[in-house]
């Protein structure tokens, strides 16, 4: 075994071996409102925590020493809005991770067409897959860098057609995503799926 004693590992090799261990992550393309304008920007430490209600989370980081857009307009507009990245939206999402300076609207930025949300204030992404309108439940300052995660109430779904069926089931090629790997350039597609059934304590397989 390879062991680590995390107290003896500075912030930025913690940060390289969570990011190369804990792979694909799904990729969160955020938006949200404040009163210099709308902001996007991608998050890949990100997912969803429960479903009754619906919610989900993503955590923010930043070393600048004053917060980033995403955390200083949800604390003025406690809702936002989070986009599935899709292959086919991949550039546009990168440029959304330019660190540009406070006021500059991403979403023009990377090309993308903004719509208005139907139960939330910011935006959503007309090119995005699956958007989910969030309403802010709980933001948490955690570490030393600080972090801040979000954790949001899912209010409305927004597919693009044919992605879910009448059973509620989502056709995850027709998404098409794209998740995170190690490295400022490592991504991954889903290119090859298996199934394998969940077994029953004593025998079986649990369906549906």
């Amino acid at each position: 075994m390879t062991e680590f004693d995390a107290a003896a590992l500075d912030a930025q090799t913690q940060y390289k071996l969570l990011i190369g261990s804990i792979t694909p992550r799904p990729i969160a393309l955020v938006t949200t409102l404040g009163s210099k304008g709308p902001n996007a920007a991608p998050f890949s430490f990100f997912n969803g925590v429960g479903s009754d209600p619906a919610m989900l989370m993503f955590a923010v980081g930043d070393t600048s020493g004053h917060a980033k857009d995403t955390v200083a307009n949800i604390r003025e507009i406690p809702e936002f809005v989070v986009h599935i990245v899709s292959d086919a939206i991949k550039e546009k999402m990168n440029v959304c991770a330019i660190e540009y300076p406070l006021g500059v609207n991403e979403i023009e930025e990377a090309g993308f067409t903004a719509l208005a949300s139907k139960k939330v204030r910011p935006p959503r992404i007309a090119e995005s897959p699956i958007a989910f309108e969030c309403r802010l439940l709980q933001m948490i300052e955690l570490g030393r860098v600080p972090y801040h995660v979000v954790i949001g109430e899912v209010v409305y779904f927004h597919y693009h057609e044919g992605i879910v069926d009448e059973r509620f089931h989502v056709d995850v090629g027709r998404v098409n995503p794209i998740g995170r790997l190690a490295g400022r350039g490592g991504y991954t597609r889903i290119t090859d799926r298996f199934e394998m059934p969940r077994l029953k304590l004593g025998g079986g397989v649990i369906e549906g």
